[in-house]
C-alpha cells in the first residue's frame, strides 16, 4: 500500500442546532449590543436609587440646651447660642432723677465718645452735658441718678481710654473722679475678647455673666437684672448665683424695688414694644411675666432704654421717646 499523508481528525458525534446558530452573524451581533445596553442602563438606574436614597455622613449639628440659674462658672456652660457682642456697641442709658428730671446717654466708643443729656420737663427738651471738657469721657457702660442734680456713671475717659467713676452734684456742671464707683454700680466691663464679649462686675467683683452676651442690664439700689436673647435673670448675692426665667426678645430694663419693667419685641397682639412686668422683690424660677402695655410705633431694630421715677415711665427707642404715667399701660411718643 502506497503510503499517504493522512490527517488527524476528531469527531465528537453530530451537534444539534441551536437557536443561537439559526440566526445570522448580523442579527447575533444586534443582540449582543441590546444586551450590553441593558446592563448599562441597569447599572445607572441602580446608582440613582442609591443615591437618592442615601444618607448623609455628615455628623448631626449639636445645639446647645438652654438652662436658667445655677452657680456662675468660668466653665462655659450650655447656654443659649448667641451672636457676639459688636465692637462698637450701640447700648444706650437712661436714669430718672425724679418725675421731671431725667438723664440719658449713648455708649460710644473711644474713637466716638458718649453723649450725655439732661432733661428738666420730662424728655420733652434734652440739652447736651459738656464731659468733653470736663474729664473727656470717651465711653459709658452705667448711668445712675439719685437725685435732680446728682448724676453717677462709670465709664472710659482720656486718651488712653481708662475705666473709671464719674459723678456730679450740680446737674453736670463740674465733675469729680469717684473710683468708689467701680465697687458700688453694677456694669459690663468693656469687650476685651476676640469676640466682644464682655463680663460683669458686681459690688467691684467680676462674675460670670447668666450667659455668653448680656444685651440689657438695669441696677437699682439693692437688685440688678440682666437679659440675654433668650433669658431674664436676677443676681442674688446671698448664694453668688442668678435666678432667671425664660424669655426672648428683650430690649431694654427698668428694675425696683417691688418689680421689673422690661420692654420686649414678639409679644401677642403687639406690632411694636410689648410692656411687660414681673412683680415680686426677687425673681424666681416661678416668676410670671404680665404684659402691660404696648410701645407700637417703637422701632425693633434700634437700641433702647427703660426708665422709671414716681410713676412715670420712659423708653427711648432710636430717635423717639415715648413715656407713661399710668405704669406702662398706655404711651406716648415725646420729640427725641
Amino acid at each position: 500500500m502506497t503510503p499517504k499523508q493522512s490527517r488527524s481528525t476528531y469527531r465528537a458525534g453530530d451537534r444539534k442546532e441551536t437557536f443561537w446558530d439559526r440566526l445570522g452573524s448580523r442579527r447575533r451581533t444586534l443582540a449582543i449590543i441590546g444586551l450590553a445596553l441593558f446592563l448599562i442602563a441597569d447599572v445607572v438606574l441602580v446608582g440613582l436609587a442609591l443615591t437618592a436614597n442615601g444618607r448623609s455622613t455628615d455628623e448631626p449639628t449639636q445645639r446647645p440646651i438652654p438652662t436658667f440659674g445655677g452657680t456662675p462658672s468660668t466653665t462655659a456652660s450650655p447656654e443659649v447660642a448667641e451672636e457676639p457682642v459688636a465692637a462698637e456697641s450701640t447700648e444706650r442709658f437712661m436714669a430718672a432723677g425724679n418725675a421731671t428730671v431725667l438723664w440719658r446717654a449713648t455708649q460710644g466708643t473711644c474713637e466716638a465718645p458718649a453723649v450725655v443729656e439732661r432733661s428738666e420737663d420730662a424728655g420733652v427738651t434734652w440739652a447736651v452735658i459738656p464731659t468733653a471738657q470736663a474729664f473727656d469721657l470717651r465711653v459709658v457702660y452705667a448711668l445712675t441718678a439719685t437725685s435732680e442734680d446728682e448724676v453717677q456713671l462709670v465709664g472710659s475717659a482720656g486718651a488712653d481710654c481708662a475705666v473709671g467713676g464719674f459723678s456730679s452734684t450740680d446737674a453736670g456742671d463740674t465733675w469729680d473722679s469717684s473710683p468708689e464707683l467701680l465697687s458700688t454700680v453694677a456694669y459690663q466691663t468693656p469687650g476685651g475678647a476676640a469676640d466682644g464679649s464682655r463680663a460683669v462686675v458686681l459690688a467691684g467683683q467680676t462674675v460670670a455673666a447668666p450667659c455668653p452676651g448680656v444685651e440689657a442690664m438695669a441696677a437699682g439700689s439693692e437688685r440688678t437684672v440682666a437679659a440675654c436673647s433668650a433669658v431674664l435673670a436676677e443676681w442674688d448675692a446671698t448664694t453668688g448665683s442668678w435666678s432667671a426665667i425664660p424669655f426672648a426678645g428683650i430690649h431694654a430694663l427698668d428694675v425696683q424695688a417691688e418689680q421689673i419693667l422690661f420692654a420686649a419685641r414678639g409679644v401677642p397682639g403687639c406690632a411694636g414694644l410689648g410692656v411687660l412686668r414681673v412683680s415680686g422683690a426677687t425673681l424666681t424660677s416661678a416668676s410670671a411675666t404680665e404684659s402691660i402695655g404696648c410701645v407700637s410705633d417703637a422701632d425693633l431694630a434700634a437700641p433702647a432704654a427703660f426708665a422709671s421715677s414716681d410713676g412715670a415711665s420712659w423708653l427711648w427707642v432710636g430717635d423717639a421717646l415715648f413715656t407713661s404715667s399710668d405704669g406702662g399701660a398706655t404711651w406716648t411718643a415725646l420729640a427725641s
